[in-house]
């Protein structure tokens, strides 16, 4: 973490940056303005730094709880009025980990906790602490999105609190990095995949997980860039996506952007999925980042080919103002939206995903319309799970959105994802069947790269189009695919899905496929969403223990609705 002074306009120069910088200050004065409102204004500032310590006598084991505690850690005494209300707290010990997190003009104990955090009050956590110490029973996990005085200066800081009462005091640890945790773990930012950062425009501090220094190639003792700094090393095409993707976040509506930045002789390519932080009556105080590489995935498609390039770039701004959660997964694989009809074909996904959160499988779809009229329809795993396979998940997924608009027949699309799956630099395999729909030709044409084969429903009856499968993903560098053809009828369905619908273990797979052709007809009269989401139901077991996605291709208008029973 590190402070900077906080974006100003800057220098005469290019107007591009020159707006960026301009946006940025005139964000930064307004969100200091509500911080100083929301901290009580001048009075409560001025009683901050001037109310001297409260005379205290520390318990002899005070100093030696805190210091025991990795985390920031203050042991407070309850300041009662004279009918034994609780009306404060004051600290009697502080350790040093709390000191870095919190730095204060004085460091006497005695402070007042409700005088030197005016925020402690109405934020709840005075009352939180004085339940604690009612009642005996511990708070624990309880997140705080803090506005902390410092040093007479607004600061906001997203802190999990956990407090404890021990002989008539409060114990309260600070956890700032546990909810940010959550979302990205350290091995990841280790191998240079992913970073996240936060910035504060009222104050000018940034906050960079090691991952982004990596990203960034920056010595860890390095202040962190702010983002009028990130502006300027952009290559001058990509400075007008940066300023209108921050006036969406600065308006409080996340955005996803790939930017080329120049950080040394190399131009890297980097994908930004920025989020707003605000107060929930305030303006945005803050931008929070999840950032990665992908320079590797731009190279892997053929040394950035020109023409899918460019239709990579169109394509994501196309998809900018989709949301982006705090996880990769949902950044990976956004909602499919029920029932979408390009060119007479309905389409309809049921994703489900385990429902266990210790592992992240690596299944993904993606329906891309193309210029050309064609559709494209394609469905995958990577193999494993956990952080590998949500790499390999992006590589193929993001490969094939791109290499898609070159125009390229459906077995060199799929022998592409089986170079991309070879040279990421990570073990595994994927498997995945790529389609592609001609309606000038009323033609499917697909390709199984060591998929589950799709499934044809025509006139009720419901069976497997196993003509041919190919070689898993990532098995061998050069690999050639066939493709199948399906003259596709007014009515049929075609059916994909990945192995977690019908894969059960101590059970052998065709008694799997078996299940779904059944359940396939039993229900063939209902409409594309209705189907997908009826036959996952009724095969999915009870816990689920992996993803699970089902995609449904019909031409012609879709079935009515069937009414309930």
């Amino acid at each position: 973490m590190a402070h900077a002074a906080p974006d100003t306009p800057a220098p005469p120069g290019p107007p591009e940056l020159t707006a960026i910088h301009a946006l940025l200050a005139r964000q930064a004065r307004q969100a200091l303005r509500h911080s100083f409102q929301l901290l009580g204004g001048d009075a409560a500032r001025e009683a901050a730094l001037t109310t001297p310590p409260v005379p205290v006598t520390p318990p002899p084991w005070a100093q030696a709880v805190a210091d025991a505690a990795a985390e920031p850690t203050v042991v407070f005494a309850p300041v009662r009025d004279a009918s034994g209300q609780v009306v404060d707290f004051v600290d009697v010990a502080v350790n040093l980990a709390a000191r870095a997190l919190a730095p204060r003009v004085r460091q006497e104990r005695g402070q007042l906790l409700t005088v030197t955090q005016p925020s402690a009050a109405p934020s709840g956590i005075f009352a939180a602490m004085r339940q604690v110490l009612d009642t005996g029973e511990p708070l624990t996990g309880r997140d705080w999105d803090a506005t902390l005085l410092i040093e007479g200066a607004p600061l906001h800081r997203r802190l999990r609190l956990t407090a404890t009462h021990y002989r008539d005091h409060v114990v309260l640890t600070f956890d700032e990095s546990a909810r940010r945790h959550e979302l990205i773990s350290d091995r990841v930012q280790e191998q240079g995949l992913i970073g996240w950062g936060e910035w504060e425009l009222s104050s000018g501090r940034c906050d960079w997980s090691p991952g982004l220094y990596v990203i960034f190639d920056l010595p860890l003792d390095t202040p962190p860039l702010t983002l009028g700094d990130l502006a300027g090393h952009l290559v001058p095409e990509d400075r007008t996506a940066f300023r209108v993707a921050l006036e969406h976040v600065l308006s409080g509506i996340p955005m996803e952007q790939d930017l080329r930045l120049r950080l040394t002789e190399q131009v890297r390519h980097i994908r930004f999925l920025l989020e707003p932080r605000r107060s929930p009556t305030g303006p945005v105080w803050g931008v929070q980042a999840l950032v990665q590489d992908v320079s590797k995935s731009y190279r892997s498609r053929f040394q950035l080919d020109a023409a899918v390039h460019t239709a990579e770039r169109r394509k994501q701004r196309a998809s900018a103002e989709a949301r982006v959660a705090a996880r990769l997964r949902e950044a990976v694989l956004p909602s499919h939206p029920p029932e979408t009809t390009v060119q007479g074909m309905t389409s309809a996904v049921a994703y489900r995903p385990a429902e266990t959160h210790s592992s992240i499988g690596g299944d993904w779809y993606n329906v891309s319309p193309l210029p050309d009229g064609r559709v494209l329809y394609a469905l995958g795993d990577a193999a494993g799970h956990g952080l590998d396979a949500v790499a390999r998940m992006a590589a193929l997924r993001g490969g094939l959105a791109g290499l898609a608009y070159t125009g390229q027949p459906v077995e060199a699309l799929a022998a592409w994802l089986n170079r991309i799956t070879c040279d990421n630099g990570m073990d595994g395999t994927a498997t995945a069947v790529v389609c592609r729909y001609h309606p000038d030709r009323e033609l499917l044409r697909w390709v199984c790269a060591g998929h589950l084969p799709p499934v044809l429903l025509r006139d009720g009856t419901a069976r497997l189009l196993d003509e041919h499968t190919g070689l898993l993903l990532g098995v061998l560098p050069e690999v050639t695919y066939t493709a199948c053809e399906l003259p596709f009828r007014e009515g049929d369905t075609v059916l994909l899905c990945t192995d977690g619908l019908v894969e059960r273990r101590d059970e052998d797979i065709t008694e799997g496929l078996t299940a779904l052709l059944r359940a396939v007809e039993r229900h063939a009269d209902l409409s594309p969403q209705q189907l997908v989401d009826t036959v996952s139901a009724e095969l999915l077991p009870t816990p689920q223990e992996d993803d699970s996605c089902l995609m449904a291709l019909r031409r012609g208008n879709p079935a009515a609705p069937q009414p309930a029973p």
